[in-house]
Order: structure tokens, then sequence, then C-alpha cells
């Protein structure tokens, strides 16, 4: 009766362990399946901004290209007439114009994202709507989603 009980328990034992290596495997495969996700979001995102950067460097260059008419204000309002000569030679397309400066505060594009999707909206229409990248907006609505699980 007492190898009977024996061999009843080395077949649990045995089973328990199985158990536990499968339960080991299936935790790794999560890990690894959630780096790979999260760099394959990354990959993403570097080739979005590459595409970003290389379309903006071509609007650039086409701007340099185009010339803009500068606007003068007419010499007589611009120049007194007890000016220096040497004072005349400057010509009015170098003097600075006249900027205001308005001090305005914008929330960061992070804080308008989750905004727009605790609204409802999709990833692909905060992104239309805030003139970002879809794998941008998708990584900081993820980011945020896992910072909320593990906080």
């Amino acid at each position: 009766m007492v190898s009977f009980l024996l061999i009843i328990s080395f077949l649990l034992h045995l089973v328990a362990i199985a158990a536990i290596y499968k339960l080991f495997q299936q935790l790794h495969t999560f890990k690894t399946q959630d780096s790979t996700e999260i760099e394959a979001l990354f990959d993403k995102y570097l080739q979005e901004i590459k595409r970003e950067n290389s379309r903006l460097q071509e609007e650039l260059q086409q701007e340099k290209h185009i010339q803009r008419p500068v606007k003068s204000e007419p010499a007589a309002a611009a120049e007194p007439a007890d000016k220096s000569e040497a004072d005349s030679d400057i010509e009015p397309d170098f003097l600075p114009a006249d900027i205001e400066y308005t001090d305005t505060m914008e929330a960061s594009l992070e804080s308008r994202v989750l905004q727009l999707h605790q609204e409802g909206l999709s990833i692909g229409e905060i992104a239309r709507k805030l003139n970002c990248g879809k794998t941008e907006a998708e990584i900081i609505v993820k980011m945020h989603q896992k910072n909320n699980i593990n906080a």
C-alpha cells in the first residue's frame, strides 16, 4: 500500500513539474512578444520620422529656390533729410521688420493625443486631427496604457 502511494506521489510531482515548466515557457513567450511588439512599433515610428524628415528637406530645398518679394518702405518716408551719406548706403531690405511677439501656451502632443483618445477617437482620426503620425499616436496611447497598468 505504501509503494502505491509513493508511485502516485511521484506521478503527481512529475505532473506538477511539467505544468510549472509549461507555465514558465508561456511567460517567457509573452515577454519576448511584448518586447518584439515594442521594437516593431519603434521601427515603424523611426521609418515614419525618416519619411517626414526627407519630405521636410525636400520642401525646404524647394523653398530656397523660390524667392519671396521683400516689402520695403518708400525711401522718402524711411530716411530723414539730415542723414549722412554713409547711413544712406543701408538698403531698406536689410532693416529689421517690426515684429510683435505674443506668448502662447499649448498643450503637449502627448496630452492632446490622450485627451482625444479618451474622447473616443480612433488612432487614425487622432493622427489626422493633430497632423502627426499614426504610429506616434499609437505609441503614446500604448505607453500611457502600459504605465497605467504598471502603476
